[in-house]
């Protein structure tokens, strides 16, 4: 009702919000009550876990001028869930200021490994625990800093400790952006071993990734969801299978020893990122959506609808 109030005084006429949660519940009963359109931004939790309300996240996209999603998987996906809506719905991937991200050829990088996200279960991170466990009884010297924080910290630690890996897997906790992207420089492969987690959530198209790419090392990740869009096995990046952590294994020590292979994946995302990922290319594609909103004319009592 507040948000009714201020829609009005401002003369706001339309609204857009990320998340397909609470906030796109609040967009959707301003707009009804204020006749102007709402649209908004499914990412991965918001449509994946087991703890999404299909009759509801149903309403939403129902009632919506239009829906945005992050991956050409996300627009399948929901479009076989909700065949009535599937032509309101648009893949616009999240872009990045390119000229903030310049571009350094990963030549002569140290074997540093990084990988950045959420330390929870669909970010995969155990199994890449698993995976350095397994480099070091081959020998392999390297190094693997985890940067995020979240609920499986104690239990990832313990993980490290338990396998011996102290000297060689580091979790930093959370770090400043501009830290992270040094570290992602410094690294010879951004690792990112996406699974689907016990409840069904899975990442949507992981950030990192992107910012990786354009910064110029080589990623190396898991085909799940909408992650072969960016990392394309062979031209962009490297896939393995997810929970697969010999695979994974395998596919770091190639990267790291292969530096004309990691060049080659190099060049090749950051071309891709620039072509697809440009901020200022899918925010024209947002504003054209935008633009083709009309207004959501309420056929049925609010009461109803709520």
């Amino acid at each position: 009702l507040l948000l009714a109030r201020q829609v009005e005084s401002r003369d706001i006429d339309h609204l857009h919000a990320h998340f397909g949660t609470t906030a796109a519940s609040v967009a959707r009963l301003t707009s009804l009550l204020t006749d102007i359109p709402y649209t908004f931004t499914a990412h991965a939790k918001d449509i994946f876990h087991q703890d999404v309300d299909e009759e509801q996240l149903g309403r939403k996209i129902a009632d919506a001028a239009a829906v945005v999603t992050v991956s050409d998987f996300n627009v399948v996906d929901l479009s076989e869930r909700f065949p009535e809506s599937a032509g309101k719905i648009h893949r616009i991937y999240n872009g990045l200021d390119i000229k903030a991200y310049p571009y350094s050829i990963p030549e002569n990088r140290p074997a540093k490994i990084v990988a950045v996200g959420r330390l929870v279960e669909k970010k995969g991170f155990s199994d890449l625990i698993d995976a350095c466990a397994l480099l070091t009884e081959s020998k392999f010297e390297f190094e693997c800093t985890i940067i995020g924080g979240g609920d499986l910290e104690e239990a990832l630690h313990s993980q490290v400790e338990q396998l011996g890996l102290e000297e060689c897997v580091m979790l930093t906790g959370p770090r400043p952006q501009q830290e992270v992207h040094r570290v992602i420089r410094e690294a010879a492969v951004c690792v990112a071993p996406c699974i689907t987690a016990s409840t069904g959530d899975r990442d949507g198209l992981p950030t990192v990734l992107v910012e990786a790419m354009a910064l110029g090392t080589p990623c190396l990740s898991t085909s799940v969801t909408g992650v072969p869009e960016v990392v394309r096995h062979g031209e962009t990046g490297i896939l393995v299978p997810e929970q697969q952590p010999k695979k994974l294994a395998q596919a770091i020590q190639q990267l790291i020893l292969d530096q004309e292979l990691q060049v080659r994946l190099s060049k090749a995302a950051r071309q891709l990122i620039e072509n697809e990922f440009s901020v200022h290319t899918n925010t024209a594609l947002m504003r054209e959506v935008f633009s083709n909103c009309q207004p959501q004319t309420l056929q049925r009592p609010l009461a109803e609808v709520v």
